[in-house]
């Protein structure tokens, strides 16, 4: 009997106990939904009784729940900790010097922080007390609902939510996600403290949420785009944050775009603007998009028994290659590369099939450098699996020539018809497409190769990427003018004749171009005083160089050619790079406009 009245006497005094500790919190003792007086004829009136009668917010002692009050950062991380169903930290690994585990809030804080939806502040702090803002709870829900959010297209998903405009840079991200998934459908002053009732209205979405099927889709693609590394890089981005599986077919542009005229692949990502074309014109196509382009190079042995160390113009070190015998290995599979590399010889005059020196390997583009290596022989290859395999290690060939627009290598990305094949993934080949051509996207290709190699591999060059780049003329006094590459074509556009490397006795290369003396005219209308001026061009490589007026015009015979090399910052030359300036009888020319996105014009 005393045994049971112990009992009874103990429980009675830990019920005192826990009712002291819950008045002495800011959260109050648990009330009945059917109790709550101030949310009657609330539209959220049913969310709140919800939440409450799963015990994930409590209303207070008066029967109030006090929807427009703001929500503490332990509050709302407990309330996330219940719906979740944590086990409460009573040991933290790394105590918080505002956080005993004596806090009411701090067992579920601290399993929180173990599940690393939340973490403290760099001087060990928490600041449990102080208020979560709309934008920072967002930010704990995408983690706590383990959203992916890099590579969001956030522009896209918050391009007509009330409120987008005032969110914080590092906010972006995670509010497009929790927009996406129906976690939130604004985000209405997302710097102000987070109310009751907005915090009870994540949970029926929380609650509610399913994962989304995953599907799958097929990618056909050049050996260039996977060698390289950047198919890996990317890939895994779009999967997660679309929910989706995709197959990467590998192989080089010939046979990728043969997979797609049979109808075994969702989508092709190729680099042969010929084939491309007759593909779309035959209807296979859904559409083509620009997506990126790097450049080829020709790669060889140091000891260059060809003699074609530093040229530019590739059919020119083909008809030297081809003149010493020197042995060139062709991929000889109908690939992008290989099909260049047909190109060059044709207009070089030359038929290497069945040549001593020339050898068809059938294979794709990291095999051929391996067997070139070994073999200390030529061939033509893309930048970014070269770069991928020498700095690798694979391989220890030197660039040897380079630099010519004629070496550009553009990528096309394609969606299969389902017209021509009605069971393709056409819904998930258009969101591969939106994906790879959107800005987030471009700018991860971008970022692809910087911390690795130390430069970019492949350059963006979809639509929505050109239209977005600017021209900016830098006025004396700070006055800007800004031209879009859209309003910059409208210029005059002038086609000349650049001899390489200045030498008339090789073979000319037409260029076109924008004619931009328009421009300098309007920050100075008296050319005289232009001369004075100083011209910043920056490349899309980040590299710039600097020239004076006269190098751009020269006032006293009108004829003066400048070529200006802008890749790597190197200035006349043609050792490496893209020529993106040159000048003739006065006119100011941008070769391709992609390649520039900035000039500064001062004094």
């Amino acid at each position: 009997m005393k045994r049971g009245l112990s009992r009874l006497l103990v429980r009675r005094i830990l019920a005192a106990a826990l009712i002291l500790a819950f008045l002495s919190m800011a959260s109050a003792l648990p009330a009945r939904a059917a109790t709550l007086s101030d949310i009657a004829g609330r539209p959220d009136q049913a969310v709140i009784e919800r939440v409450v009668a799963k015990g994930f917010m409590k209303g207070y002692p008066d029967g109030t729940f006090r929807p427009d009050a703001s929500v503490t950062r332990a509050e709302f991380i407990v309330a996330l900790a219940r719906s979740a169903g944590l086990d409460p930290v009573q040991s933290p690994a790394k105590m918080l010097k505002d956080l005993p585990t004596s806090n009411w809030a701090a067992p579920l804080v601290y399993a929180a922080i173990a599940k690393g939806w939340v973490s403290g502040y760099p001087d060990g702090t928490f600041h449990p007390t102080a208020n979560i803002t709309r934008e920072e709870s967002m930010a704990v829900v995408a983690q706590r609902m383990g959203f992916e959010i890099r590579g969001m297209a956030t522009h896209v998903v918050l391009d007509k939510v009330a409120g987008s405009d005032d969110l914080s840079e590092w906010a972006r991200t995670a509010a497009a996600a929790c927009v996406q998934e129906g976690m939130v459908t604004d985000v209405t002053k997302p710097t102000s403290a987070i109310t009751r009732a907005q915090t009870a209205a994540y949970f029926p979405a929380i609650l509610d949420y399913k994962e989304p099927a995953t599907q799958s889709m097929i990618l056909s693609t050049t050996t260039s785009t996977y060698d390289s590394g950047l198919l890996t890089f990317l890939i895994p981005i779009f999967e997660k944050s679309n929910h989706v599986k995709v197959k990467i077919i590998s192989v080089g542009t010939g046979q990728a775009i043969t997979t797609g005229r049979k109808g075994d692949a969702d989508v092709l990502l190729v680099h042969a603007r010929a084939q491309e074309d007759q593909f779309m014109a035959d209807g296979f196509g859904l559409f083509r998009d620009d997506v990126m382009y790097n450049d080829f190079i020709i790669v060889g042995p140091a000891s260059d028994p060809a003699k074609i160390k530093g040229m530019t113009n590739a059919t020119a070190a083909f008809t030297k290659l081809a003149a010493s015998g020197s042995t060139f290995i062709s991929r000889g599979d109908n690939s992008g590369t290989n099909t260049k590399e047909l190109d060059i010889w044709k207009a070089a005059g030359i038929t290497p099939a069945g040549k001593p020196w020339y050898l068809s390997a059938g294979q794709g583009m990291g095999e051929v450098l391996m067997m070139t290596d070994q073999k200390q022989a030529y061939t033509l290859t893309d930048r970014a699996t070269y770069l991928a395999y020498q700095k690798g290690g694979k391989i220890n060939l030197p660039i040897l020539v380079q630099g010519s627009q004629g070496l550009l290598n553009p990528y096309g990305l394609m969606p299969i018809n389902p017209a021509k094949y009605p069971t393709v993934k056409v819904d998930l080949a258009v969101r591969f497409a939106d994906f790879m051509t959107g800005l987030p996207g471009q700018e991860l290709i971008k970022s692809f190769g910087v911390e690795q190699y130390g430069q970019t591999l492949f350059f963006p060059d979809s639509t929505e990427w050109k239209a977005t780049r600017s021209l900016d003329i830098v006025l004396p006094g700070g006055k800007t003018i800004a031209y879009r590459l859209n309003d910059v074509r409208k210029f005059p556009v002038t086609t000349i004749k650049v001899y390489p490397q200045n030498n008339q006795s090789l073979t000319p290369v037409s260029y076109g171009g924008v004619q931009l003396i328009d421009i300098l005219k309007v920050i100075s209308p008296d050319l005289a005083a232009a001369e004075r001026l100083t011209v910043i061009a920056t490349a899309t490589d980040g590299s710039h160089v600097t020239l004076d007026y006269n190098d751009i015009y020269n006032t006293s015979t009108g004829t003066k050619i400048t070529v200006v090399y802008l890749k790597g910052g190197a200035t006349l030359s043609t050792d490496d790079g893209f020529m993106a300036l040159m000048t003739t009888n006065g006119t100011f020319l941008v070769n391709t406009v992609k390649y520039i996105y900035r000039l500064e014009i001062s004094k």
